[in-house]
């Protein structure tokens, strides 16, 4: 937990889960699927109109990017297979570095940039398809992502020390 002081890991230290939260993201996703309030096939743009036109990179030359229209429709299973597109991660803005951002600004940030290639035709890891469904979530549910794992998940698991917003007295435990 601590190199310099040696300290060890213990059961109550705070761990930062990062892509753990992947597994979530799929797990709220089936569980509207099986509740029929969404469909892995819909497009992308049905929940998030943004996504009605995109844009694929075809090549760069001397700074100049080629886009053409993107020719599939963007689908949920697309974003949450790492089969959209995307890069592996997107950013709002330079100004928020590695800071998280509000999903519905991480997804219309990923609607204005152009694919790296066309939907369901190859695949790359990416963060942004993930924040994606998670931000469809919170259109179908409409609730905060954190708040619809909290309340759908993590509250009947009884995972009382799991939450995206950790206190003072858990961090400093």
């Amino acid at each position: 937990a601590d190199v310099e002081s040696s300290r060890r890991i213990t059961l109550d230290d705070v761990f930062m889960q990062c892509s753990q939260t992947k597994g979530f993201c799929g797990v709220s996703v089936a569980m509207l699927v099986e509740s029929r309030n969404i469909d892995l096939d819909d497009p992308v743009s049905k929940y998030l109109p943004e996504f009605k036109e995109l844009w694929v990179q075809k090549e760069e030359t001397n700074g100049v990017r080629k886009l053409v229209r993107a020719k599939n429709v963007l689908t949920l299973r697309h974003v949450l297979t790492h089969t959209g597109g995307f890069p592996f991660q997107t950013r709002p803005s330079a100004f928020l570095g590695w800071t998280a951002s509000p999903l519905r600004v991480s997804a219309a940030t990923a609607s204005a940039s152009p694919l790296l290639f066309e939907p369901g035709t190859r695949s790359a890891y990416s963060n942004t398809g993930i924040d994606i469904a998670a931000a469809i979530v919170e259109v179908v549910t409409h609730e905060r992502w954190e708040a619809f794992l909290q309340r759908r998940i993590f509250d009947p698991l009884e995972m009382h020390d799991t939450t995206f917003f950790p206190t003072r007295e858990q961090v400093s435990r």
